[in-house]
C-alpha cells in the first residue's frame, strides 16, 4: 500500500548506510518497519519516543524490536516526516544525540549536521592556527558561504581553516553541495565564478526554515534524501542499498543530468567522480522526460566493449524494460562493424595479428636510408595519418605533426607515404579496414544518406578520452547538426590508456558553455587518490578540448588506511605475502568478492590464477566480454585495462617490477625519445586508473627490482 496523500515520507542516504550494516534478520524487520510507518506515520502504535540530550528536539525514537531504534524527524507542524537513521538501541540514542536536521536558512536544503563533530573540528583547527593568521575564507560573507551549502553552524569551523591541510580536514564534515564549493575556493576561483559554474544565485528567494516540504524540493536536499512516490523504487533501494548511486546525486551531478542543454556538453572529473553514474542517469533522463517516443533511439557508447557489458548491466538496475529497449549501449567498434554489415558491406575491422602482419609487408617498401623502423611508421600511421584522415599523399604532406619526436622534411614525407598506401592497399585486398578508417568511411556515408535517417535523438560517450578524432567525426555525424541536447560527453584525460588525444573543437563538437567538471571522487579514500595522483605528478594532460586539465581541485571526501608498497626478493615471497593479505581480509569481512588481484598483461593474470589456486584461495578472473557479478564469490584477477570503470574495496597490484611497468617489452621497440615518454605516460595513466578502483585500500608489490613509476 503507498503512503496516503496527505503524509510525505523521506528517507536519508545515511539511513540506507546504516541498514546496510545491520544483520540481515534486522533488516527484514526494518523493512516491514518502514511498511508500516509509510501507511500512516501518525498511528498510535508507533511510540516515539523523546531522546534525551538530543540536540534536536524533533528527532524521536520509533522501536523496530527489542534491540533496534528507528531515529525519525517527526515535525511539530506540517506532514513531512523524515526517516534519518537506525541501529542498535544505544547506537541510534547516540547518533541522534550529536546531530540536528535543520533547513539552511540561505540555501533552502535540508541538512544534516554533526554538533559534536563540528565544535571538535573547529577547536581543533583554532588550537592549530595563531589567531593572528587570517583565514582561508576571511574575506567571504556568511551569507555566500551559506549560500554555497555551509551550514550555519559549521561557519566557525570554516572560519579556522588556513592551509589545504585545513581544508582537506574539514571537507569530510560538510555538506556534498559545500564540498565542491570550498574546493574551488581553496584553489583560488574567483567568488563570482564558484557562484556560476556551481549555478547558485547569490541573490536567494527567501526561505522559511520550518517549511520541509518546500527544502525537500531542493536539488541539495535530493542529493541525500529519497522521497518516497515509489513503492517499488523503496522496495529495490532495500534489496540493494549500497547501490546508492541508483538514487542518491550530488547536486553538481544532479544539475547536469536533469536539464535541457543548448548543445553539446563535455564532462570531466577525475578517478571516481560519478562520471559513468552521471552519464548513466543522463541516458535514463532522456528516455523518460525527453525523447519518450517509441521510435526514439539513444545511442551510448564507449571505447572498449567490456566497458559497455558494465555499463548495460548496470543501466538496467535504474531503468524500466521500455526505456532499455530505446537505450542502445555499444562500443564504438562494435557500432561501426555492425552499421557496415547492415549496410551490405563487405569490410572487417583489423587487429592485433592480422594487422601486424600487413605491416610487416609494407614495411619492406621503407626507404632503407632513413634507417626507421617499423615502430616508428606505425606511431606516424596512428598519431598523423589516421588522426588527420590522410588519404591521399597531398593530406600527408599538409598535415600537422605536433607531438612526433623526429623532424620530417617534405621529402621524407613523400619517401614514407607509399608505406602507408601499401599497408592500407594490403587491408583493403583482405576485405579489412584500421577502424579509424572504417569511422571515416562511415561518417561519409552518413552525411551523404543524412543523420534524420537514423533513430538517434541524442548520444552519450562515456571514457571520451580514449576515443579519437576519428571517433568523434563519427559521433557528430551520428548525432547530425549540433541541436539541443545532442552530445553529452564525460571523460578524464588522466585515465587515458590508449594514447589517443582528441580536441572537440576540430571534430565539430562545440562546448562552449557547456563544459563542466566534477570535482569530488566518492570511491577512494584521500590517502589512496593521494598516491594515486602522484604517480602522474610530471604529466601534463588535455581538458579534451585544447586546453590543460589538472587535478589541483580534486579531493576525495572519505579517509582511511595508506596504500601498503612492499618489495620481495622472489616471486614466492610476494605470492605468500598476497595470500595472508587476502586470507587476513577474508577473516574481518567474511569474504573475498570485493579483493580484486590487477596486473599489466594476461600473462602475469594466468600466473597468479595458477599461484593462488595452489594456496586454496578462490579465485575469478574477470573476462572481456562479461560483467563482473559481486555476488559471485572469490578474489577477482584482472588486466589493468579490464578494471576499468569497476570497483573494489581492495585493490592488490603486484608484479610491479622494472620490467612490467613500464612494460619493456612494448618500451623498446618506441622509434624515439618522445615516442617513449609518450608510452610512459600512458602506463603512468594506467597504474592510476588501477589504484583508484580502490574504495579502502591498496597493496602494491613487486620482487626484484621497483617499477619506476612507484615510491618504494
Amino acid at each position: 500500500m503507498s503512503l496516503q496523500q496527505n503524509f510525505r515520507l523521506a528517507i536519508s542516504d545515511d539511513f540506507f548506510d546504516a541498514y546496510s550494516r545491520l544483520p540481515r534478520k534486522a533488516q527484514g524487520k526494518i523493512s516491514e518497519f518502514i511498511n508500516r510507518f509509510r501507511q500512516d506515520p501518525t498511528r498510535p502504535g508507533l511510540n516515539y519516543e523523546s531522546i534525551q540530550g538530543s540536540k534536536d528536539k524533533n528527532m524521536k525514537s520509533v522501536r523496530i524490536d527489542q534491540a533496534h531504534r528507528a531515529i525519525v524527524l517527526k515535525p511539530n507542524k506540517g506532514s513531512v516526516y523524515l526517516l534519518l537513521w537506525v541501529d542498535k538501541h544505544d547506537d541510534a540514542y547516540n547518533w541522534a544525540k550529536r546531530r540536528t536536521c535543520v533547513v539552511n536558512e540561505v540555501s533552502g536544503a535540508l541538512q544534516i549536521v554533526d554538533i559534536e563533530e563540528a565544535a571538535t573540528t573547529a577547536e581543533k583547527l583554532s588550537q592549530q592556527n595563531p589567531s593572528c593568521i587570517t583565514g582561508r575564507f576571511e574575506n567571504i560573507k556568511d551569507k555566500h558561504l551559506m549560500r554555497l551549502g555551509v551550514p550555519e553552524i559549521l561557519l566557525p569551523a570554516l572560519r579556522q581553516v588556513v592551509t589545504d591541510e585545513d581544508v582537506e580536514q574539514i571537507l569530510p564534515h560538510l555538506p556534498r553541495e559545500a564540498s565542491d564549493a570550498i574546493l574551488m575556493l581553496a584553489a583560488d576561483y574567483k567568488l563570482d565564478t564558484v557562484f556560476r559554474q556551481l549555478e547558485k544565485s547569490q541573490a536567494p528567494q527567501p526561505i522559511n526554515p520550518d517549511d520541509l516540504e518546500t527544502a525537500l524540493q531542493n536539488d541539495d536536499s535530493l542529493s541525500r534524501f529519497m522521497v518516497i512516490t515509489d513503492d517499488t523504487a523503496l522496495d529495490e533501494m532495500l534489496a540493494a542499498p549500497l547501490e546508492k548511486w541508483r538514487v542518491f546525486l550530488h547536486p553538481t551531478q544532479r544539475k547536469l543530468v536533469e536539464r535541457d542543454w543548448s548543445g553539446s556538453v563535455r564532462v570531466l572529473g577525475g578517478a571516481g567522480t560519478g562520471k559513468t553514474v552521471v552519464a548513466m542517469h543522463r541516458a535514463k533522463w532522456l528516455a523518460q522526460n525527453r525523447f519518450n517516443d517509441s521510435s526514439d533511439r539513444i545511442l551510448f557508447t564507449t571505447f572498449t566493449k567490456n566497458l559497455a557489458v558494465d555499463i548495460e548491466a548496470n543501466l538496467r538496475s535504474i531503468c524500466s524494460p521500455e526505456q532499455m529497449r530505446r537505450i542502445e549501449v555499444i562500443n564504438l567498434d562494435a557500432w561501426v562493424a555492425e552499421f557496415l554489415r547492415q549496410e551490405g558491406v563487405d569490410l572487417r575491422l583489423a587487429y592485433g595479428e592480422a594487422s601486424d602482419q600487413h605491416w610487416e609487408e609494407a614495411y619492406t617498401l621503407a626507404p632503407t636510408e632513413l634507417g626507421f623502423p617499423l615502430r616508428f611508421y606505425q606511431e606516424e600511421w596512428r598519431d598523423v595519418v589516421l588522426s588527420q584522415n590522410c588519404q591521399i599523399l597531398r593530406d600527408y604532406l599538409q598535415a600537422r605533426r605536433v607531438g612526433r619526436g623526429t623532424r620530417l622534411s617534405r621529402k621524407q614525407r613523400q619517401s614514407l607515404w607509399p608505406v602507408f598506401e601499401e599497408y592500407r592497399n594490403l587491408l583493403r585486398e583482405q576485405g579489412l579496414r584500421e577502424p579509424d578508417d572504417a569511422m571515416q568511411d562511415v561518417a561519409q556515408l552518413i552525411k551523404e544518406k543524412g543523420a534524420d535517417s537514423f533513430p538517434y535523438r541524442a548520444v552519450i560517450v562515456d571514457e571520451a578520452q580514449d576515443m579519437s578524432p576519428a571517433a568523434f567525426n563519427l559521433i557528430r555525424a551520428i548525432a547530425g547538426d549540433s541541436d539541443k541536447n545532442d552530445l553529452f560527453i564525460a571523460g578524464d584525460a588522466h585515465q587515458r590508456i590508449y594514447g589517443k588525444v582528441v580536441t572537440l573543437s576540430h571534430c565539430g563538437i562545440d562546448i562552449r558553455g557547456r563544459a563542466r567538471k566534477l570535482r569530488l571522487n566518492y570511491r577512494t579514500t584521500d590517502e589512496t587518490r593521494r598516491w594515486a595522483t602522484a604517480v602522474l605528478n610530471s604529466v601534463t594532460v588535455d581538458d579534451l578540448d585544447g586546453g590543460v586539465d589538472s587535478l589541483k581541485d580534486y579531493r576525495s571526501l572519505m579517509h582511511g588506511e595508506e596504500p601498503i608498497i612492499k618489495g620481495f626478493q622472489t616471486f614466492q615471497e610476494e605470492v605468500d605475502y598476497l595470500a595472508q593479505v587476502i586470507t587476513d581480509i577474508q577473516s574481518s569481512e567474511h569474504h573475498t568478492a570485493g579483493i580484486c588481484l590487477s596486473v599489466r598483461t594476461n600473462a602475469l593474470v594466468d600466473q597468479y590464477f595458477t599461484a593462488l589456486k595452489g594456496k586454496n584461495i578462490t579465485v575469478k578472473k574477470v573476462h572481456r566480454n562479461q560483467p563482473d557479478n559481486p555476488s559471485d564469490s572469490g578474489v577477482r584477477l584482472a588486466t589493468m585495462h579490464r578494471v576499468k570503470g569497476l570497483q573494489f574495496d581492495y585493490m592488490l597490484l603486484p608484479a610491479l617490477g622494472k620490467d612490467t611497468i613500464p612494460l619493456n617489452s612494448a618500451l623498446i621497440h618506441c622509434s624515439d625519445e618522445t615516442a617513449k615518454q609518450h608510452f610512459i605516460d600512458s602506463e603512468r595513466s594506467l597504474l592510476h586508473v588501477a589504484a583508484t578502483r580502490a574504495k579502502k585500500r591498496v597493496f602494491v608489490t613487486y620482487y626484484d627490482e621497483p617499477s619506476l613509476l612507484i615510491d618504494a
